[in-house]
């Protein structure tokens, strides 16, 4: 794999196993509890994340086949990408957003479900990553309803980030869950 497209991957799989570490051994009955009737149990944060993340591979493979067949060229830089980030990781990292309602999970989700789908969207997230190699993806743009304009580099690094801030609501919300 390209070294600016694994420096990515990389992070990602990081946030991800810092993600699954911060509830593991939590009993799955206690995953599944809202700490509030407004808020998300532990199990709809994931699902939530699984959509999230399903979405930016669809995104990613289809601006990858859609650049390929206009003749993207190849990589050439090898200069680091999670520091193009850095603006928009202050921005969210301070910003108390609402999840749009297209990405909000299904209440009552079980554990095991919400984690075998982020299984999955990790694969096709993967696999996104797989068809991206090799190519200049720093030049396909698309538009994330918040940060605006980021490159596919950053989009996939937005995961990571995103899986990075949930990991924080999840630590908040067993904190607020009676054992």
């Amino acid at each position: 794999m390209h070294a600016r497209l694994a420096e990515a991957m990389d992070y990602v799989e990081e946030r991800r196993k810092e993600l699954l570490q911060s509830f593991e051994g939590i009993p799955g009955d206690r995953l599944c509890r809202r700490p509030t009737d407004e808020s998300w149990s532990v199990a709809e944060i994931l699902e939530h994340l699984r959509m999230v993340e399903a979405g930016v591979a669809r995104l990613i493979t289809k601006r990858v086949g859609q650049a390929r067949a206009t003749g993207l060229g190849e990589e050439r830089s090898t200069d680091a990408v999670l520091p193009t980030f850095e603006q928009y990781s202050a921005q969210l990292d301070n910003a108390v957003m609402q999840a749009p309602a297209t990405v909000h999970p299904r209440a009552n989700i079980d554990i095991n479900e919400a984690v075998e789908g982020l299984e999955s969207s990790r694969e096709a997230l993967r696999a996104a990553a797989v068809s991206a190699n090799g190519l200049s993806i720093g030049e396909i743009k698309h538009t994330h309803a918040i940060l605006g304009e980021l490159d596919l580099y950053q989009w996939l690094i937005f995961v990571g980030q995103h899986e990075g801030r949930h990991k924080r609501q999840i630590e908040r919300t067993l904190k607020s869950i009676p054992e």
